[in-house]
């Protein structure tokens, strides 16, 4: 499965995947959808070792998405990543998840980053699985932090030390 670098003309894609989160998942805390217009601007001029990664299907459509984006304005925090990933519901439980994280983690990696932290929406089994397979160590917790669909989520914290 092909996995490249996102670029401004994936950002449809993104969107829609992302949105799909939005709309049916605790995974992220957005309650209303993102525009191509954000996806455009944020595959544009990445920040360097900060990379945007897309997989493709064989026809050559995207079928998910990673991205690791500055953990923190603060210059020292500058050798940190904050990690996302996300699959299309058709692609999940396939592998794919898991091959953008290894890309992603290793461009990371080769870029000098330190350490990449993510956070998990408690109860999202797939990701704290794939999470404990990649190395991360769960380093706390956030007790209801998130609100969503009429629920209040802990969302965990994971670090990976580089």
């Amino acid at each position: 499965m092909p996995i490249r670098s996102a670029t401004p003309d994936d950002a449809a894609a993104i969107a829609a995947i992302y949105n799909d989160a939005i709309a049916n998942t605790t995974a992220v805390m957005w309650h209303d959808p993102k525009p191509v217009s954000l996806w455009r601007e944020r595959l544009t001029g990445r920040p360097p070792g900060h990379p945007a990664l897309v997989a493709l299907d064989d026809a050559g459509a995207v079928i998910g998405f990673t991205t690791l984006g500055p953990y923190d304005t603060l210059c020292g925090y500058d050798d940190v990543a904050e990690w996302s990933l996300y699959v299309t519901e058709e692609a999940r439980g396939r592998g794919v998840g898991r091959l953008l994280a290894e890309a992603v983690i290793e461009a990371g990696r080769s870029a000098g980053l330190y350490s990449v932290v993510s956070r998990v929406t408690a109860g999202n089994a797939a990701s704290q699985k794939l999470h404990d397979r990649l190395g991360f160590r769960r380093v706390g917790v956030f007790e209801k932090i998130g609100h969503k669909f009429g629920r209040r989520h802990d969302v965990i914290v994971y670090q990976l030390i580089l």
